[in-house]
C-alpha cells in the first residue's frame, strides 16, 4: 500500500489543477462525499493545514471509505515531510480504481443547481409517483427527483457504481448496465442476501417492454449496497447493477414505493430551462389527448391515423390493428376513455420517442374494462406523433 499512499497526492493534485469543479459544496450529497470535497477545496486554496484537519475528520467518521483514508494518509505524510510526495503513477489496479472514483465524484455536473434547470427526459410524473431515481451512467451519478406538483425537481444526488463493461446492456452476461426506463419491483433485505449486496437490494423490471421488443436479454439488474467493510466501489465494478453506498441505500429507502418508483437510466442528462420543459409537457399531453379524442369519435380512419405503419404490439402488426379497429368500431354506439396516473418520458437514446404509461378505463355500449397501458410514440417525418408500440 505504500506506493498507493505516495501516489494519492498526485491524484488530487492532478484533479485540482486539470478539472474545473464548483467550489460550492453540494450540501445535499452523501456526507462522506461532501467532506471529501471540502478536503479538496482546502487543497485547491493552498490551505494544507485545514485540508489535513478535514481529511482526519473524514477518515475517522468514515473508516471504511478507502479513498478518504488514503488521501488523509498521504496528506499527513506530505505535511510531516513539508513537501509533497508525488511519486510515480502506479499501474496498480487498486490505485486506478481510486483515481477513477475520485474523478467521478469531483467531475460531475451540478449546473442544474445554479440555473434552475429540469431534466428533459422526465416529461410528467403521475400524482401517485412522489419520487423518481434518475441515473446519469456516464457520470456515475444518481439524482433523487421529487414530483413537485408535476415538476421533476432534483433534491439530492449521490455517487454510484455501474457495470464493469459500462452501459447499454443488450445480452445476458455482458456486464453492462441497461439504458431505459424501469420501475422498482421489490425489496430484498440484507438477511436474505450475500454480503456483497450490503444493506439490501431493489430489483428493477429489466428487461422491460421496450427491451423485449428489441430482443435484449438478461436479468437480475438491481440497485444495491456494498459489503460492510467498504464504503463504496469503483465506478465500473458491477455485473450490470447500480451500486450505492449502504448509507445512500438507507436514505433512498424512504423515497421508494415498490412497483411504482421509476428508475430512469440514461447515458447523459439533458437539462432544459423550465419554460422549455413546460412546452414539452404541453405538447406531449396534447398527443395523448388527441389519441383519446379520436378513439372516442368513432371515426376509424382518424383513429387508425394515430398508428405508425411500423406499429407493433404483442398481438398485432399495423395491418392486423387496422382490421381490428374496423371490426370493433362498427359495433359501437359510444366509446368513453378515462386516463389516470399518466406518466410521460422521452425514452433515452432514442430520437423523438415518447414513452407513456397509465391506467386506462374503457367503456362502450357493450364492453367495459380497466387496464394498465404502455404506449411508445414516434415523431415521424411529417411531424406527427404516432404509436410505434403498444402493450396492455
Amino acid at each position: 500500500m505504500n506506493h498507493i499512499y505516495s501516489s494519492i497526492f498526485l491524484i488530487t493534485t492532478l484533479f485540482l489543477s486539470a478539472i474545473s469543479y464548483s467550489t460550492e459544496i453540494p450540501v445535499q450529497s452523501e456526507e462522506a462525499e461532501t467532506a471529501l470535497l471540502k478536503v479538496l477545496d482546502h487543497m485547491r486554496n493552498g490551505d494544507s493545514e485545514s485540508a489535513l484537519n478535514a481529511a482526519e475528520s473524514l477518515s475517522k467518521n468514515y473508516p471504511n471509505f478507502k479513498l478518504g483514508k488514503i488521501i488523509y494518509a498521504d496528506l499527513l505524510s506530505s505535511y510531516l515531510s513539508k513537501k509533497p510526495k508525488l511519486g510515480s503513477v502506479s499501474k496498480d489496479k487498486e490505485l486506478n480504481d481510486l483515481k477513477n472514483e475520485a474523478k467521478a465524484r469531483i467531475n460531475f455536473s451540478s449546473i442544474y443547481k445554479k440555473k434552475d434547470l429540469l431534466p428533459k427526459s422526465i416529461i410528467q410524473l403521475a400524482d401517485n409517483i412522489p419520487y423518481a431515481f434518475l441515473v446519469e451512467l456516464s457520470k456515475s451519478r444518481l439524482y433523487l427527483i421529487k414530483n413537485n406538483n408535476g415538476i421533476p425537481e432534483v433534491i439530492s444526488d449521490y455517487y454510484v457504481s455501474i457495470g464493469k463493461a459500462g452501459f447499454n446492456k443488450k445480452v445476458s452476461g455482458d456486464n453492462k448496465t441497461p439504458i431505459g426506463i424501469y420501475r422498482i419491483t421489490s425489496h430484498l433485505i440484507d438477511e436474505d442476501l450475500p454480503e456483497l449486496y450490503g444493506d439490501g437490494a431493489y430489483p428493477i423490471n429489466y428487461p422491460n417492454t421496450w427491451d423485449k421488443k428489441n430482443k435484449k436479454t438478461g436479468y437480475g439488474i438491481w440497485i444495491h449496497g456494498v459489503p460492510r467493510d467498504v464504503y463504496s466501489r469503483p465506478p465500473l465494478t458491477s455485473e450490470g447493477c447500480v451500486v450505492t453506498s449502504n448509507h445512500t441505500l438507507r436514505k433512498l429507502k424512504k423515497y421508494t414505493v415498490l412497483g411504482k418508483t421509476p428508475v430512469i437510466l440514461v447515458k447523459n442528462i439533458k437539462w432544459v430551462k423550465r419554460n422549455e420543459w413546460h412546452q414539452n409537457r404541453n405538447k406531449a399531453n396534447k398527443v395523448i389527448q388527441n389519441w383519446r379524442e379520436t378513439w372516442e369519435s368513432l371515426d376509424p380512419h382518424n383513429f387508425i391515423s394515430q398508428h405508425s405503419i411500423k406499429f407493433q404490439s404483442k398481438k398485432h402488426n399495423f395491418e392486423d390493428r387496422v382490421a381490428h379497429i374496423l371490426r370493433i368500431i362498427k359495433n359501437k354506439t359510444y366509446i368513453n376513455i378515462k386516463i389516470k396516473n399518466l406518466n410521460l418520458f422521452y425514452y433515452p437514446e432514442n430520437k423523438d420517442l415518447i414513452y407513456s404509461y397509465f391506467l386506462q378505463r374503457y367503456e362502450s355500449n357493450n364492453f367495459k374494462t380497466t387496464s394498465k397501458k404502455e404506449l411508445f410514440w414516434k415523431k415521424e417525418n411529417d411531424g406527427n406523433w404516432r404509436i410505434l408500440y403498444e402493450d396492455t
